[in-house]
């Protein structure tokens, strides 16, 4: 081969491998392109998330803030209304009270009000009954009142009624009329008698008439 020749052909190979490692620089160069491209990407995602994941814990506590802002009222009023101010029944003797939303119960023991067996109110019996209608005309004139009579589970013997849920009636309707003789509005009132199906911790407390004013 001539010196010629081999001049020639050396400088072909120099070509080739020239062409070769450009076209392989340039692919390594779009490939690096598109994976940085890819992570920016990627990037710019994470931080959005975390954003929104801030977003998301700050919405969380403003709204965990305001539920127990909203049960702190809620037991605020809860509380006002079962203690509450001076219901008006206080000074009356005899007496047991007990307040719950929309309502206030006065139980009177049976036993002050009635003898055994019994529907005729004692004489000790009217200054107490007395004294809750002076409170119920004056402080609840326009309220709804419930008389609701209650016994004991020692079933009927010696009287004349049928049974306990007769008894407990008859009970009640002697507290209504009294309290109607005061000047409750029989309008606003209603007699009930739940016999022994309610009973108390004893059977004295089970014995009751329970004068009930709905408050709402």
């Amino acid at each position: 081969m001539s010196q010629k020749d081999r001049a020639i052909r050396l400088s072909l190979v120099g070509v080739l491998l020239l062409t070769g490692v450009g076209c392989a620089t340039s692919k390594t160069t779009t490939e690096r392109d598109r994976l940085r491209d890819e992570n920016r990407e990627l990037r710019a995602a994470l931080e959005q998330a975390e954003i929104d994941r801030l977003a998301t814990e700050d919405e969380r506590d403003r709204l965990v803030g305001e539920v127990n802002r909203l049960e702190q009222e809620v037991s605020e009023v809860g509380s006002n209304d079962q203690v509450g101010s001076n219901t008006g029944f206080e000074a009356i003797e005899n007496i047991e009270i007990e307040r719950s939303p929309g309502m206030i119960r006065v139980n009177v023991p049976g036993d002050v009000l009635f003898g055994s067996g019994r529907v005729e109110l004692r004489a000790a019996a009217k200054k107490t009954l007395g004294g809750i209608a002076d409170v119920v005309r004056t402080t609840y004139p326009d309220n709804v009142v419930g008389i609701e009579g209650h016994t004991d589970s020692d079933p009927i013997r010696k009287s004349r009624w049928k049974d306990n849920l007769e008894l407990s009636v008859q009970r009640a309707a002697a507290v209504h009329r009294y309290l109607q003789s005061k000047g409750i509005d029989s309008q606003h009132m209603y007699a009930a008698g739940w016999g022994d199906t309610q009973p108390r911790e004893s059977k004295a407390k089970s014995r009751r008439v329970e004068i009930v004013v709905l408050t709402n």
